[in-house]
């Protein structure tokens, strides 16, 4: 088995460690935008988000279509927004080859929003049944470094999934299968959304504790908040036609805790927390270095999503929590205020 990852960044690169463990042959394209990476890569030298040097063929960018020639199975590791353009460019020589997708996210198609095996089976119906993907706390730093991780593979085809998840299951990579594709995509999108919001927490303790000059502690208001997140996450599931249980496994309440805790979207939610503007808190973010906060717009296609279903009639539950976060990023709204109006 021939596995190309098409991506050369964190995660996809990751999960090269797994695939060459097993014995299967790997190779890495990278667009225009990981060219050092693959430079690096090809000497032997460690890749700098991950901290392991990779054993992989190395494709450059201008060889997209010999890459894909010679793959038996695609491993698709572009961010969110790369899914569309790239998607576009490999589409014709895919050949029915079966595809793994590790992004976590939503996509505006047209008036649409749409999960990434959605978008894929919608631009190219044969693949329906032949997407593939990754949910769950996963850092990708501690997949190389094989610590020990359990994710969800999920497919319509429960024997696709079960196979594919065959070549990358060791004893420090473990996972569990699933055919509630809908249910743990849509799952896997929304814990960045909500992880912007349960770490208001960590950031608005630190402003009451400079405000009353004394040693304030929220760990009510975080219990508040976790609950709110997980529930809303598992009526939405339901609401498309996933699975409710979904959002308390690993793709749901498990990702949300490896998340929360660290990451950009967590960053990105102490800071918003503790007082600032969305404007002023990329801001910093972007002092720090600190790249796309996939729940920033993820946040606002949910938000639309969820206007559609109440449209719908498919949904009529309260989301105080998801609007909260959309009001504070969209609509200039403090934390503060909409704390006093959702608890």
């Amino acid at each position: 088995m021939r596995v190309l990852v098409i991506g050369a960044g964190a995660m996809g690169s990751a999960l090269t460690v797994p695939l060459k463990d097993n014995g299967v042959e790997v190779s890495i394209y990278g667009t225009e935008y990981d060219v050092e990476l693959l430079k690096l890569i090809e000497k032997g030298e460690k890749h700098p988000r991950i901290g392991v040097s990779l054993d992989a063929k190395i494709f450059y960018p201008d060889q997209l279509h010999q890459a894909l020639k010679q793959a038996d199975l695609i491993l698709f590791a572009v961010s969110t927004e790369g899914v569309i353009p790239m998607f576009k460019k490999i589409e014709d020589d895919i050949d029915g080859k079966p595809m793994i997708t590790i992004a976590k996210g939503l996509l505006e198609v047209g008036n649409e929003i749409l999960t990434i095996p959605e978008f894929i089976a919608k631009e190219a119906p044969e693949m329906d049944k032949k997407v593939v993907a990754i949910t769950g706390p996963s850092i990708a730093r501690e997949v190389a470094s094989k610590a020990p991780t359990r994710v969800v593979f999920s497919a319509k085809d429960e024997e696709l999934a079960r196979s594919i998840a065959d070549l990358f299951e060791t004893d420090y990579y473990r996972i569990t299968t699933s055919t509630d594709l809908i249910g743990t995509e849509l799952t896997s999108a929304l814990k960045n959304i909500y992880s912007i919001g349960i770490a208001w927490t960590r950031g608005y303790e630190e402003r009451k504790r400079s405000e009353l000059k004394q040693n304030v502690e929220m760990s009510n208001l975080k219990g508040v908040i976790a609950t709110m997140a997980i529930t809303e996450i598992a009526n939405f599931v339901e609401a498309v036609g996933g699975k409710k249980e979904t959002a308390y496994g690993l793709s749901g309440f498990g990702d949300l805790i490896a998340t929360f805790r660290g990451g950009r979207n967590g960053m990105l939610g102490e800071l918003l927390g503790k007082g600032y503007s969305a404007k002023d808190a990329f801001e910093e973010l972007q002092k720090r270095g600190v790249g796309v906060v996939e729940g920033y717009v993820n946040a606002k296609r949910a938000h639309k999503l969820l206007e559609t279903l109440k449209n719908q009639g498919k949904i009529e539950k309260e989301f105080p929590l998801l609007q909260g976060i959309y009001d504070v990023l969209y609509e200039e709204k403090d934390v503060e205020d909409i704390l006093e109006r959702i608890i």
